[in-house]
């Protein structure tokens, strides 16, 4: 299993399955790598406590704010492949008293320890529902049970039967495993997803 799994089939485990779903079976571990991937790229880090480096366009600010929350540690910084060390670790990222982006826009390497120390458990509910609802729908046998849903039911007439989807940005998700953006906002917010994706954790 990935090792930036949320999750794994124990967590599954304490919930109640019908006798169709398998824990055992393949699709399972595909299912929590995928929805741990979504959750994660929302959120724009791991989530779980992790050391990585973020490379940042820094502006002219004197907080350059950080993915990942919250930041515990940073080990290194560096302006354009240049050291600097005159910083301090505020509540979300780094504080420089001179700003940065001095001489106008600079690329920005920082080498930190972020995130927390457990999954909290909204978030492991969250992975949890996903992969249950994909499970679900793998269970169904039915070859529509894994068309991609690139529409809503909006509407119904019963007489000469109808139904009308709706489509388009108004929909949520396409599968099981995609976030409605509503929830990915939240997550971004949550984390400090601020445009930034960590580019690489130990």
């Amino acid at each position: 299993m990935s090792l930036l799994a949320l999750i794994t089939t124990a967590d599954l485990e304490q919930y109640p399955l019908p006798p169709e779903v398998v824990l055992t079976d393949s699709i399972v571990t595909v299912l929590i790598e995928s929805a741990s991937d979504e959750v994660v790229d929302a959120a724009g880090s791991p989530i779980i406590q992790k050391r990585s480096t973020v490379e940042l366009l820094a502006g002219r600010a004197r907080i350059l704010r950080l993915p990942g929350l919250p930041v515990t540690e940073i080990h290194t910084v560096t302006v354009d492949g240049k050291p600097v060390t005159d910083w301090k670790r505020a509540a979300a990222g780094i504080y420089r008293p001179s700003g940065w982006a001095e001489e106008g826009a600079e690329l920005v390497t920082v080498d930190y320890t972020h995130g927390l120390p457990t999954l909290p458990a909204d978030i492991k509910d969250l992975v949890c529902r996903m992969v249950i609802s994909g499970l679900l729908i793998a269970a169904e046998n039915d070859a529509d049970g894994f068309a991609l849903n690139n529409g809503r039911l909006s509407s119904i007439k019963i007489d000469d039967y109808a139904e009308g989807y709706a489509t388009g940005d108004t929909v949520d998700a396409i599968t099981e495993m995609a976030l409605p953006q509503r929830t990915r906002d939240r997550l971004a917010k949550r984390f400090g997803n601020y445009g930034a994706k960590v580019v690489g954790s130990l």
